[in-house]
């Protein structure tokens, strides 16, 4: 009498190419998952960058400008402002002289009156802006202290800067019929790589006083 054949344990093929199939579904949504959360961090971090450059450069604008100040006696100290287009996008160019506490540059002698230009160019992929920072030591004085550059930004949509002439806006400055060394009140707007908008506005704290500043930056004798 013949015994019934033992099967033996294990899995047919059948099995395996299913269980291969539940594996590699399994490791492809694992893999997207990973894949995506990389690119979230990736876009928080740019975002993160974008967000740190937007506010290190509008408290560098509000810092200068807020101890800028304009004189009577010297014209060359006013402030001025006028609006460009560049790429389709409001490109402003920003000049003023300021106060500012000697920086100790070894190549430079200290000076606690500087003239300071901020001003855009077309970045590097031709689309955006790149905002530059000049700044010029003893404007005053007729000296060969090179000017200092230095860029502050990139990678902007835009950069307006706004001047309160008492009732409105305006985008240039001097305005019609206003004293070329009168101070207003100054609004700074950037617009980033995805078009959001950031804007401050910083009162001078010099302005109104035009003719109690002499041209060191010192009020003269007996002004409050």
């Amino acid at each position: 009498m013949r015994r019934p054949p033992v099967r033996r344990g294990g899995f047919t093929l059948l099995e395996i190419l299913l269980a291969l199939s539940v594996l590699s579904v399994i490791l492809l949504l694992l893999l997207s998952a990973f894949t995506g959360a990389a690119r979230v961090r990736e876009t928080l971090s740019s975002r993160a960058r974008e967000f740190r450059q937007i506010r290190l450069v509008l408290d560098r604008i509000g810092t200068d400008l807020m101890s800028a100040f304009a004189t009577s006696a010297r014209e060359e100290s006013a402030f001025s402002l006028r609006e460009d287009q560049l790429s389709g996008v409001p490109a402003a160019t920003l000049t003023f002289t300021t106060f500012q506490l000697p920086d100790g540059d070894s190549g430079h002698p200290p000076a606690e009156i500087v003239k300071i230009r901020y001003f855009p160019r077309i970045g590097a992929d031709g689309v955006t802006l790149e905002l530059h920072r000049e700044q010029s030591d003893l404007p005053f004085l007729e000296n060969k202290i090179p000017l200092k550059e230095s860029p502050v930004a990139e990678g902007l949509r835009g950069f307006r800067v706004e001047a309160f002439d008492g009732t409105t806006w305006v985008k240039e400055w001097p305005a019609g019929g206003s004293s070329k060394t009168a101070l207003p009140k100054i609004a700074v707007t950037l617009v980033d790589t995805r078009g959001e908008t950031y804007r401050r506005e910083v009162p001078i704290r010099l302005a109104g006083q035009e003719g109690n500043v002499t041209w060191s930056g010192r009020r003269s004798a007996g002004k409050p």
